[in-house]
């Protein structure tokens, strides 16, 4: 391909790169990042790899949709069958290759608006990812296919953005997308069994589906969560990820419970809960982001009105979120010179900090420490 699939000309709508691969060091890659919705969100136009003319597509992780738009109008893709996976509330992080002017193949991973895995300290997906990979040995080998780019979802209580879950870190592989934009599920991929890593599994396959089987399906989800509203807790399934399958080819659809909807969608402004996830979702993306490139985020899912309603609140979470990351990674730089195990004297641990930090913090600290030290 030797013409870019997306627009180039609307600056809104495309983010340039000229990034070092960090598992390729040797190569930098140039080119630009689609932040467009629609099947190529997030796809890579890759112009140069190590200052030669090379372009290439490779394909992302598109956003999944409701099947109605704002006014209530229903639509379905065509079907011959649902199939039902749980949505997972994470990070989703993408394997893919390139070639370089000789063609040589190299193998590497991404968020879905970058190029490579962050190594800011306001979000090191670099290192988080890492992690996984030296749980999981078999990721690597997995992901070493030409023709297809695997899809996992990072979450856990050391990623957490609305879902409480118990797992302090951990991944599933949840789709898999061909060189041609083809979404295949892992329930149609056979040869995964092979690898020990963890992989969604259908939970619900149904033959036919209307607003009201959509909507009992929501409900049953809204069944299986734990809330606590005081704390704005919530424990359970996200909600589906819904696979219409045609003819081989997968279109997903989304399908959330009443609560999370209600967290996102509430009242003339943003709730907290949409835009928090949104800021999360953003330095997933941007190593500082601004307000600027959560409103573009933003923008994806809500009016530029009702976003502008919100402004205070926005500027206010990025602040929050980005000194929740900084405390955070000041803290396990701390701990880690300390040299003093908390499992076994928290009192020593946590009198150092105190000196450190106000009183006030101490609870906050702990969690924070708790999470990073009890990574299994």
């Amino acid at each position: 391909m030797t013409t870019c699939p997306f627009d180039l000309t609307n600056k809104n709508q495309i983010i340039p790169f000229s990034e070092t691969d960090p598992y390729n060091p040797k190569n930098t890659l140039e080119g630009f990042v689609n932040r467009r919705q629609g099947q190529l969100y997030g796809a890579l136009w890759i112009t140069k790899v190590n200052g030669k003319l090379c372009k290439q597509l490779i394909y992302s992780a598109p956003k999944q949709h409701y099947p109605f738009d704002k006014n209530n109008n229903w639509v379905f893709p065509e079907y011959d069958e649902i199939i039902l996976f749980e949505k997972l509330d994470g990070t989703c992080i993408i394997s893919y290759s390139y070639t370089d002017k000789k063609g040589n193949r190299f193998y590497t991973y991404k968020t879905r608006l970058r190029p490579f895995l962050g190594k800011g300290k306001f979000g090191n997906f670099f290192a988080l990812w890492n992690e996984m990979r030296a749980k999981y040995p078999d990721i690597d080998p997995l992901c070493m296919s030409p023709s297809w780019n695997f899809v996992f979802e990072l979450y856990g209580k050391r990623n957490k953005v609305l879902i409480d879950y118990d797992e302090p870190l951990t991944l599933k592989f949840i789709f898999m997308i061909e060189n041609d934009g083809k979404i295949v599920p892992p329930s149609s991929i056979v040869f995964t069994s092979d690898f020990n890593v963890p992989s969604s599994s259908p939970e619900i396959k149904i033959k036919t589906i209307n607003p009201e089987t959509y909507n009992d399906i929501k409900d049953q989800l809204e069944k299986q969560l734990t809330i606590d509203e005081e704390n704005k807790i919530l424990k359970g399934k996200e909600g589906y990820v819904m696979y219409f399958m045609k003819d081989g080819n997968a279109v997903q659809i989304k399908n959330k419970p009443p609560t999370v909807l209600k967290y996102h969608w509430s009242g003339d402004a943003l709730s907290y809960e949409s835009v928090y996830t949104t800021v999360i979702n953003a330095f997933e993306n941007f190593d500082n982001p601004t307000y600027e490139d959560v409103v573009g985020l933003l923008t994806e899912e809500f009016d530029i009105s009702k976003i502008e309603k919100s402004r205070f609140r926005i500027e206010n979470t990025i602040e929050r979120v980005a000194f929740d990351k900084k405390i955070q990674f000041e803290i396990v730089e701390i701990y880690n010179k300390l040299g003093v195990d908390i499992n076994k004297d928290k009192r020593t641990v946590m009198r150092h900090f105190s000196t450190l930090y106000p009183k006030n913090q101490s609870s906050r600290i702990f969690t924070l420490l708790n999470r990073y030290v009890n990574k299994e």
